[in-house]
């Protein structure tokens, strides 16, 4: 089966957050979600621009569908604080997450005001607080699900937990983006076990979007290079994630990418065997607790 939009359910009353929602990727899937009734949060680091990507949304649609921005910066914790707080106050209730934002390839070693290396602290410390924040609310939401991106270089990551900031290595931003991408996946897991005992409704899923023609891939190194050449086109791209957020049959830790796996229309994707570490994935989660100081 060619799934893609058109599969899409109604959305009518659930209520949906997409980080990084107003650009490439998380635009297509904001854009699509609000076509079909959601109720959407956009959120991402620029008011300014939050408030083009809602204004692009309803000149494409119409006026009168419920689409709004709040800010959102990954890499600072009273932002996802204040994000979480704004939205607690506004609704009751989440049935889907979609944490899309991400930082891509980045060529020098960036870190953020408080020292965490950019890749890890925009694309996994980051959604975790902000997932961490919002969990009351995803565990009063009858079949609340959250949607992880990862991406196919997550395996090329490798955690080195005594120096995930690239302090004392030689930085290397395949393997940098690589390591995030795989934090998303034992987060994607982890979350999945902590619904589970903790008997939530919700589920954890997860999904990679191929080589896909955004702007911020086509500039990153051969990614870019290969992007330009290969990469199928954004709205094809957003299909994994829009399926893994709304096709009915989903199960917990469903991981889909496209069917070819650069391209191709979604289907189930395999994830690294690593992801399977259970080790692994309680001392990140334990590390990530400290980082950001949220204990779900």
């Amino acid at each position: 089966m060619n799934w893609n939009t058109q599969h899409i359910p109604d959305q009518t009353g659930k209520v949906v957050i997409i980080t990084g929602g107003n650009r490439g990727l998380g635009f297509e899937i904001s854009l699509q979600l609000a076509k079909k009734n959601a109720i959407l949060i956009i959120a991402c680091r620029s008011a300014q621009k939050g408030k083009e990507a809602v204004e692009k949304i309803k000149q494409q649609l119409h006026n009168n569908i419920d689409v709004v921005t709040i800010p959102l910066d990954l890499t600072d914790l009273k932002s996802i604080h204040n994000f979480a707080s704004i939205f607690n106050q506004t609704y009751s209730r989440l049935d889907i997450l979609i944490n899309n934002a991400a930082v891509v390839n980045l060529k020098n070693r960036t870190i953020t005001p408080t020292g965490l290396e950019m890749h890890m602290a925009t694309n996994h410390y980051g959604h975790f607080a902000l997932t961490g924040l919002l969990y009351p609310v995803l565990k009063n939401t009858p079949d609340a699900r959250v949607v992880t991106m990862s991406s196919g270089g997550h395996k090329f990551g490798d955690l080195n937990f005594d120096d995930l900031n690239w302090e004392r290595r030689p930085y290397h931003r395949t393997k940098s983006y690589g390591d995030s991408k795989l934090a998303n996946l034992f987060f994607a897991r982890s979350l999945q076990h902590k619904f589970d005992s903790d008997g939530i409704s919700a589920i954890s899923v997860a999904a990679h979007p191929g080589l896909t023609a955004t702007e911020r891939q086509q500039t990153k190194g051969i990614g870019g290079w290969l992007s330009k050449k290969m990469a199928q086109p954004v709205w094809k791209g957003a299909l994994p994630a829009l399926r893994a957020a709304t096709d009915p049959h989903v199960q917990p830790l469903d991981y889909y990418g496209p069917r070819y796996g650069i391209s191709g229309y979604p289907s189930f994707a395999k994830m690294d065997k690593k992801t399977l570490d259970k080790d692994t994935a309680k001392h990140l989660w334990n590390i990530s607790e400290q980082v950001t100081g949220i204990y779900f």
